[in-house]
Order: structure tokens, then C-alpha cells, then sequence
């Protein structure tokens, strides 16, 4: 562009008239290392493969588990009381009288999917326990599966394969017919086989893979759908293992995304002294084993807590560039959990009277629209609907008594954590949140996992809202009164059925947010400028306003998306708000302009996700630019939300060499009906790196509209205004 970037708004003149409306949603072998597979500078290996036998081999029959109900956890609450009343499983196990001082055994659960079977994450993974593990008295027992492809010599996606990593050695003590590993029954028989075979002073539990939060859970295995073992079943695996142990593990950990939550957390509690897990997606090297290794090999007598925190250190000072401002990993003492599942109780209750009134829940939503928030949370990309649990707590702390509890009880359960300068503020633990409301699925996934009723209700009124428009008259009885929460109802095919019915009435919801109401409609003034004012009903209603930008085709019969823009002057008080716009967007080096939605937003930065073939494959890419100075940072490249909700681990750099192919969403005018994507033109990414600059749209004609979310997550998009943009850079609207 010949045009210099200005922030002027002399040079916008008025031109046209609003036109139609815009309403678019949008087997033993002992080696020092396992090689991968068609990885150009590693060639495979051929291994030398021993079988060793054990006693306890072979998969446990159904009766040999012990009798344990589907569930660790009693949870009862009556609503406003001010008590939770908590009960969790013992033991059910003898302790083996001839456990060494200073022994270590830590199981792995290696659902390896398409981490492994594409890039060989697995195998790296095993390789890094290899080289630490040099000790007698630690050892890292792992059932691998869940992979169409092992990206080495020994291990097959034809079975699940047991092994020993121990003393620099790897052995395969055993195999099975290949399972899914996204059902509780494959994970309760490996830990009861491990549990009994391999005995250790200390124990811990590491479920390695993708992780989609609270909802998704974590574990999705390529061989069975990508199905995953979501908090209930790992809670009934764990309450069957529970039955043979004599004490609680000193960790649990996911290797895997998103996975340090509350409601992960109440399930741990029950098992665990420690977890430790990230709030938000990892990158897919994932933790450090090496260090871990040799920190037991080492330090035998560590406990979880000290462990955690060199699985925190490691992780982080094996970030690059390109990740290191992101990532986040807690350890959280589940001792405390209880302490603060009872003030957040408390604090439920307050947030539930709180958002009875309109003007009260308006002003949480959009202090909420605010906090951290992690994986994915955007309608390009998905929602995994995480939220920050102390941010949460903060949007209510002058209001709620209880808040002040819940952060203390917070503190104290966080015992320590890493979090890079792009989650500065991440608590170390999320919760679920329905920035989105994603339909009776994912709520009724959630009301089975909810920590207190009061907070189930919150949310049951938000879908309400959702789906009608308003909130008259709701009433939380059918989860109090009902017993709809309630951690005895157990967790059959039965009860999940019964529980989804209950969220039949989101059939219908679409995201679109019935009209809000204007005391002065969008108009266009004398000076060109688009601007709009609520009434009371519409501020307090209304959450969020952004912008939408169209470019029309050359024909004028497709309107390719732009994308979101928060180049919006508003006032919340008068509920009057204006456009900001100048004409400035994100484009390529060669001046292709990029198809923008806004992940998130503070005061100080606006993160940006947009569609792109990436080497031929979709993805999208993420830059971050600050509001004062405008400067944009290209974070990298993104995969969306997995069908079953697995987070993208593989977050790429991009480098030179690489193909950018931009992609624009479009539509008819005439129909406003969705088409085929509109692909820009490759380029190709030069020895400096990419950098995305921030000037004015090229010479054509757009469509410009006001987007307006609403308190439950709903969008209302305003007619369009027609402008156009010359080669001197002036706007005409």
C-alpha cells in the first residue's frame, strides 16, 4: 500500500445509505532409544525384541477389580445454606510389606493419537525417559494405544503394549488386543495390572495426550473415534485402581491441555495429593522427561510437591520463542481442594443472587468477556469455554462476601506454578464458563461435573437466556428441588441420558440474539459517522460490541468476510456508541489482508485468530497487537477445536519457506446465504519470519456492521453500511 497509515478521521465522507442486513454466524526389547520413524535425519532401527514374561501379565478380568462404586466423590448441597457437604473414598488396599524406602514406580497412560502417529511426540517422550531414568529405584511403567501409527519399530497400533522404562533400559513386559483408551474400564486395568506388578513407596499417574478441559476431558484415542475418557470416567477408573492401593498417589498429572481445572481437581482430590497440570493448551513437546527422570533417579525421597515444581521448571525452560509466552502449569495440593470447593460454594450462591438482577448479570458478562480465558474460545476456532477461575471470582469481589474466601483458599490449594507474559494473571486453575453456549451436550456433560448447585443453576440461566431471550421467571428448582446435582446419581448410560434430557429446551438455539432494543437505532450522522444508542433494556442486556467488516467481490453478488474489528467508541453509561473505524486492518507482507476474529481482549492487547492453509493444511493463525502502539506480534499457527473437543497441541512457528494461503468465509448478498470459501493467494513466508502489518484495506467496496453480543453469549449484527475505499486511502461511507 502506497498510502500511509493515519489515524485521522478527516478524509471519511458520506456517500450512501444503509443497505440489507448482514446475518451471518459466521514385547521386551532392552535398547537405549527408540528411533522414530520417516523422520529424514533419524533412521529406523531395528530392535532387538525380548518378551519378558511377568506373573501378573495379561489384561485383569472384570472380577478381579475390586467392588467400588462408579464414583469416589458424595457431594450434597441445599441451595443458599452456606454448606457443602463433601465425602471421598478410602483405600481399599494392603500396603505390600516388602516396599523399599526411596522407590518411585510413575504410570504412564500413552494414548499416543495423532501426536504420535504425525510427529513422533510419543516416541520422543519415551526416548527422554530413557536417557533419565538411570536408577534401580524409579520407574516408569507405560501402556501405550490410541495410535494409528507408532513412529518407531516396536510398538504397533495392533495392541496396547506394556512396559518398563527403568535403569536406562526399556522392556515390553506385556501386550493386549488393542482397546480404546477413552473408556474407563482400559484405564482401571492397566493401573489395577500396574498397581499389583510394580508397588512403589511413591506412585504417580501421568495421562499423556490431547486435553479439552472440563467437558472434553483428556485421552482421545485415533483408533476409536477420537472418544475420550471424559472427569466421570476417569473418576470411575480411579475409584476401581483406589480398591487395591493403600494410600492416595503423590501425583496426578496430565500431560495434555487445558486439564488444571476445578472440576478436574474435586475428581483428583479423592486420590491424589498433587496435581499438576496447564490451564492452557501445551505445546506439543510437552513436559521434559529427562529432567523428571533424573530428578526421582537423584532425589528418591521427593514428594509430589517437589516434583511438581521440576516438571514446572523443565517444562518452561524447554519452551522456544514461539511458546514460551504462553504456557502455563500448576501444581495444586489437593489437600486444600475441599477448603475451597466450600468457599466457592459460598461464593456461588452470592454470584447466583447477584445475577437475578439484569443490570447486575450484564455487568458480570462483560466483566467476564475479560478474564483469562484458555484453549479456544472464538466462533472461528471453537469454544472450550475455560475461564480463569480467580479472574471469575474478581468480576464479583465487590459485591460477593465470599470472594475474598475463595481467593485465600485459591492461594493457598496453588502451591506453585509458571505462566508465560501472555497469562500473566492466570490463577492456576480454570473453570467451565459458557462464554458460548455450545447446546445440550456439553451442559449436560457439565451438570455432572458441576462442584456446586448454585453455579450449575448460573449457568442453567444463562442457557435460558439464551434460547429465549431473557430470563423472566427462571427458576433453579428443577436442579434443587429435583435433585438434578447431585455427585450420588452415579454416572450410567441411564443417568447421562436422564441428565441431557433435562437440556433438551437448547435445541434450538442458534447464537443469534434476538433484536435488542434502541432508544436511537444505527444511523449514519452528517459527518459519515455510524452510531447507534441503547435503551436501558438494551445496556443492560448487551455485553460486548465489536464491528464487522465485508468486502464485496467484483461482482457484487459475495460479500468475502473480513473479519471482527474493536475499533469501537462506546460509553456504557449513556449506552451510546459510534465507529472507530479508519480503514486500518492486518494484512500480509504482500497485502493481503487477513480474515480477523478476536480471541481476546483486554485493555492493553487484542489477540486475532484467522483461517489459513498453512502447507496445505488448515489451521489458523494467531498475532497479538497492542492497543498504544499498534505493534502486532505473530504468536503462530493454531489448529481448531477438534470434533470431540481435543485441543490442538501442535502450535507452529512459523518459518521461512512456509505457504500462507488465506481464506475468507463468504456469502451471497442477495440471499445472505453461505459459499464456498474464497482463497487468497499463496505466500511465502521470507528469511526474516513473518510479520503482519497493520495499514489501510486496499481499494474496494466492504459492507460495515455493528456486532453485538449479548450477556448470554448471543450475536445481533446490525445492517450494513455500504463504503468505499480509494487509492489515496479515504473512506466514503
Amino acid at each position: 500500500m502506497d498510502a500511509k497509515p493515519s489515524s485521522s478521521r478527516s478524509n471519511k465522507k458520506f456517500a450512501a445509505i444503509a443497505i440489507a442486513l448482514l446475518a451471518v454466524c459466521l514385547a521386551c526389547f532392552l535398547v537405549t532409544r527408540l528411533a522414530p520413524v520417516d523422520e529424514p535425519d533419524v533412521p529406523t532401527e531395528d530392535l532387538d525384541v525380548q518378551v519378558v514374561t511377568t506373573e501378573a501379565d495379561g489384561q485383569e478380568e472384570p472380577d478381579d477389580l475390586p467392588a467400588r462404586a462408579a464414583t469416589g466423590i458424595a457431594m450434597q448441597a441445599t441451595q443458599g445454606s452456606g454448606e457443602l457437604d463433601i465425602e471421598r473414598a478410602l483405600p481399599g488396599g494392603k500396603r505390600p510389606a516388602n516396599l523399599s524406602d526411596g522407590t518411585w514406580t510413575i504410570f504412564v497412560y500413552l494414548c499416543g493419537s495423532d501426536l504420535e502417529s504425525q510427529s513422533a511426540a510419543a516416541t520422543k517422550d519415551l526416548n527422554e525417559m530413557l536417557s533419565g531414568c538411570t536408577s534401580n529405584n524409579v520407574r516408569f511403567v507405560v501402556e501405550t494405544g490410541g495410535a494409528r501409527r507408532w513412529r518407531n519399530t516396536a510398538m504397533s497400533p495392533r495392541k496396547l503394549g506394556r512396559y518398563v522404562v527403568q535403569n536406562g533400559r526399556i522392556q515390553e513386559v506385556g501386550s493386549l488386543a488393542s482397546s480404546n483408551m477413552g473408556e474407563a474400564s482400559t484405564l482401571a486395568s492397566f493401573l489395577a495390572w500396574g498397581i499389583k506388578a510394580y508397588p512403589a513407596e511413591h506412585m504417580g499417574l501421568i495421562l499423556w495426550d490431547h486435553g479439552g478441559g472440563s467437558i472434553s476431558g483428556v485421552c482421545f484415542d485415533e483408533l476409536n473415534r477420537r472418544d475420550s475418557l471424559y472427569l466421570r470416567e476417569l473418576d470411575t477408573a480411579l475409584n476401581q485402581a483406589y480398591g487395591l492401593m493403600w494410600d492416595k498417589f503423590d501425583f496426578i498429572g496430565f500431560d495434555a491441555c487445558l486439564m488444571s481445572t476445578l472440576e478436574a481437581a474435586n475428581v483428583l482430590a479423592t486420590y491424589s495429593d498433587y496435581m499438576i497440570a496447564s490451564q492452557e493448551s501445551e505445546p506439543g513437546n510437552g513436559w521434559e522427561y529427562t529432567s523428571i527422570a533424573r530428578q526421582l533417579s537423584q532425589n528418591p525421597n521427593c514428594d509430589g510437591r517437589e516434583l511438581g515444581r521440576v516438571i514446572c521448571d523443565s517444562f518452561l525452560a524447554s519452551q522456544g520463542a514461539s511458546t514460551r509466552g504462553f504456557v502455563t502449569l500448576s501444581v495444586v495440593d489437593l489437600s486444600k481442594i475441599d477448603a475451597l470447593l466450600e468457599s466457592y460454594h459460598r461464593f456461588s450462591s452470592e454470584m447466583y443472587d447477584l445475577g437475578s438482577n439484569q443490570q447486575n448479570l450484564a455487568a458480570i458478562s462483560r466483566s467476564i468477556q475479560k478474564v483469562d480465558n484458555y484453549g479456544c474460545n472464538n466462533r472461528s476456532e471453537g469454544y472450550t469455554n475455560m475461564v480463569d477461575l480467580g479472574g471469575l471470582v474478581a468480576t464479583c469481589a465487590s459485591a460477593a462476601p465470599s470472594a475474598a474466601d475463595v481467593q485465600a483458599a485459591l492461594y493457598d490449594a496453588v502451591v506453585y506454578q509458571i505462566r508465560g507474559n501472555l497469562h500473566a494473571d492466570a490463577c492456576g486453575l480454570s473453570t467451565y464458563y459458557p462464554l458460548y453456549i455450545n447446546g445440550k451436550s456439553e451442559l449436560s456433560i457439565f451438570q455432572t461435573v458441576a462442584v456446586n448447585p448454585s453455579y450449575l443453576a448460573y449457568v442453567d440461566r444463562l442457557a435460558h437466556g439464551a434460547t429465549t431471550g431473557h430470563t423472566q421467571g427462571y427458576s433453579p428448582s428443577s436442579i434443587f428441588q429435583d435433585s438434578l446435582w447431585n455427585w450420588l446419581l452415579g454416572n450410567s448410560q441411564e443417568v447421562q441420558d436422564q441428565v441431557e434430557d433435562n437440556w433438551s429446551y437448547v435445541d434450538d438455539h442458534d447464537g443469534t440474539a434476538p433484536q435488542l432494543t434502541f432508544a436511537d437505532p444505527p444511523q449514519l450522522d452528517a459527518e459519515g459517522t455510524l452510531w447507534f444508542r441503547f435503551d436501558q433494556a438494551g445496556i443492560d442486556r448487551a455485553a460486548v460490541v465489536s464491528a464487522y467488516v465485508y468486502q464485496l467481490s467484483d461482482d457484487g453478488k459475495h460479500a468475502l468476510a473480513m473479519g471482527e474489528t474493536y475499533d469501537v467508541y462506546g460509553d456504557w453509561e449513556t449506552g451510546q456508541f459510534s465507529d472507530g473505524f479508519n480503514g486500518y486492518w492486518l494484512s500480509l507482507p504482500d497485502g493481503q489482508s487477513l480474515n480477523l476474529t478476536v480471541q481476546s481482549a483486554d485493555d492493553e492487547t487484542i489477540v486475532y485468530t484467522s483461517p489459513i492453509e498453512l502447507n496445505g493444511q488448515e489451521c489458523h493463525l494467531r498475532v497479538r497487537q497492542d492497543v498504544a502502539t499498534g505493534k502486532v506480534t505473530v504468536e503462530g499457527a493454531w489448529g481448531a477445536l477438534g470434533e470431540n473437543g481435543a485441543v490442538d497441541r501442535s502450535v507452529r512457528p512459523i518459518e521461512a519457506g512456509d505457504t500462507i494461503l488465506p481464506l475468507y468465509p463468504a456469502m451471497t448478498v442477495a440471499e445472505n446465504k453461505p459459499v464456498a470459501d474464497y482463497e487468497g493467494e499463496p505466500y511465502v513466508v521470507g528469511s526474516g519470519g513473518l510479520e503482519v502489518s497493520y495499514g489501510y484495506l486496499p481499494v474496494g467496496t466492504y459492507l460495515y456492521s455493528f456486532c453485538i453480543q449479548d450477556v448470554y453469549g448471543d450475536v445481533y449484527r446490525t445492517e450494513s453500511v455500504q463504503f468505499e475505499i480509494d487509492e489515496n486511502g479515504d473512506i466514503y461511507f
